[in-house]
């Protein structure tokens, strides 16, 4: 991600994509850092949405259904989309999301937005999953990402036109386990509850026992029984 900050803060244009084949510094969500060995698919992708920066977060949505649909091209099977930025197959991590913005506040557009993915192909951790699996035709990490470049245009252009409505509701019809019990932790305790969807802004709906909806928009959250 650091290459295309670099151009981005050089006047790079909206869309340029840089390709890596083996990550040495890659980080996901919260700190953590993404396992990225070579034969794997490894994207960082410049955007310039004119949006408020409270709406930016949104796009993390839009990545992981061009995400999704690249991967169901594949042919892979029982995919689903975990809140807030991961691509499951068969309940395993096949792919996952960061976003990193530059600028903006309030009411103001950030200077842009970088969308890291990164996608299994042919090595995946013990608990993760990868596309060629040897039940799915053989695709290389170009194909992946061509079908991915190609559906994140048809995804930002929809949620650019159309706003979030769209992109949740494709969101949740592949949505890893709604209605299905959720442990949010947040700060030094934490909530248990049903995961109910998405709202309006992408933030997790955790319906609790006494039947109050709490969103949640950070924090870790796990899913399933705790």
């Amino acid at each position: 991600m650091d290459t295309v900050r670099a151009l981005a803060e050089a006047g790079a244009p909206e869309g340029t994509m840089v390709q890596a084949g083996i990550q040495t510094a890659g980080r996901g969500r919260m700190g953590n850092t993404w396992t990225s060995p070579p034969g794997n698919l490894y994207l960082t992708t410049l955007l310039r949405p004119q949006a408020p920066l409270r709406a930016v977060a949104q796009l993390s949505f839009v990545a992981a259904l061009a995400l999704a649909d690249a991967i169901d091209g594949c042919g892979a099977a029982h995919l689903t989309l975990k809140w807030p930025n991961d691509v499951l197959v068969g309940g395993r991590k096949i792919a996952g999301i960061l976003l990193e913005v530059q600028g903006g506040r309030g009411e103001l557009p950030p200077d842009f937005l970088l969308i890291g993915t990164g996608v299994n192909i042919d090595v995946a951790p013990p608990e993760g999953a990868q596309v060629n699996d040897g039940n799915t035709m053989r695709r290389d990490a170009a194909f992946v990402r061509d079908s991915y470049f190609e559906r994140l245009s048809h995804w930002y252009a929809a949620w650019q036109e159309q706003g979030f409505a769209p992109v949740r509701a494709a969101w949740m019809a592949r949505a890893h386990g709604l209605g299905g019990p959720i442990t949010a932790r947040l700060g030094e305790g934490s909530v248990q509850g049903v995961f109910d969807g998405i709202d309006g802004q992408g933030g997790l709906i955790l319906r609790r026992g006494d039947g109050v909806a709490q969103i949640v928009s950070g924090g870790a959250v796990h899913f399933g029984n705790a």
